[in-house]
């Protein structure tokens, strides 16, 4: 049996053992869960995706969408005189 000075050289180690292995279990936990969840959500990502490409290349156009308000240069000229 390690006698008391032993244990307490000893302590500092398995103290840096302990917090590293809490630290990798919150780590991978932390990266499953976050896995999971774009695993469980994946179509809705996937539509919202698609969306966003369908703005971006101009299959949706917005202006059409939620209409226009143009504003002319002649206009705003005019009603500043």
């Amino acid at each position: 049996m390690p006698s008391p000075s032993e244990i307490q050289s000893m302590l500092p180690l398995f103290f840096q053992l302990l917090f590293f292995a809490v630290a990798g279990a919150l780590i991978v936990g932390v990266f499953f869960s976050i896995v999971g969840w774009f695993f469980r959500n994946a179509i809705v990502i996937m539509i919202i995706v698609a969306i966003l490409f369908a703005i971006n290349y101009g299959y949706i156009d917005l202006t059409k969408l939620f209409g226009v308000v143009n504003y002319d240069n002649a206009s705003i000229t005019s009603l500043l005189q």
